[in-house]
């Protein structure tokens, strides 16, 4: 499944339908014989609708024509856990999000990961405990479209000093959450960091 997010929309293509409430308003597509994916994404775009579920069989390869239509900028991130299973979540620009940044030339996408959540947290001791998925979003700048990739791990840290926020990155928070008693649902924070939040709630983190 692919669920990418323009303008803070859905555009998702999936096997399978999907049941959750939050999904219920957006426009169905059932193994479309042919579809203008531009036609769809220019609407999203135009605030026509709420975003759309496209289903079909092989949903890596209308993603794959997705991408030919957009520039790929690749990022790493992560879902940072300390001993108390808190997680730690960032304010950048007025909203709640995840560590994350661009992928240097030369990184892996742990690598990366690891070096933004230090850099825009003013942490360290991090550990890779697994591949928490992929996320999509897309924005246009100087009349190109780009398509934002960022590749998302659960980490864990012994920090246990404060966290300090890169504020030349526009955050100006850095703070610890109760996973359990966090909603995401609730968050006030982006459409894609919501679903990633929700994907994880999904998975047994702490053994």
């Amino acid at each position: 499944m692919y669920k990418i997010f323009i303008n803070d929309k859905p555009f998702i293509l999936s096997k399978t339908a999907l049941q959750e409430e939050r999904f219920k308003d957006l426009i169905h597509m059932s193994n479309p014989e042919d579809i203008e994916i531009m036609k769809w994404v220019r609407d999203i775009e135009g605030m026509a609708h709420k975003g759309i579920l496209i289903q079909d069989p092989h949903p890596k390869l209308l993603f794959d024509e997705f991408r030919t239509h957009f520039i790929s900028i690749e990022a790493g991130g992560g879902l940072v856990f300390n001993e108390h299973q808190e997680i730690l979540l960032i304010k950048r620009l007025g909203k709640w999000d995840l560590p994350k940044g661009k992928i240097d030339p030369g990184e892996s996408n742990e690598q990366a990961a690891i070096r933004e959540v230090e850099e825009e947290c003013g942490i360290n001791k991090l550990k890779i405990l697994a591949p928490a998925g992929n996320s999509y979003h897309t924005y246009k700048l100087q009349g190109h479209r780009f398509l934002k990739i960022t590749y998302w791990f659960f980490m864990k840290t012994e920090f246990v000093g404060v966290p300090v926020p890169q504020t030349e990155e526009n955050i100006t928070e850095v703070k610890w959450f109760n996973w359990k008693e966090l909603n995401p649902l609730e968050l006030d924070t982006y459409q894609s960091i919501r679903e990633v939040l929700m994907d994880a709630k999904q998975v047994e983190i702490f053994n």
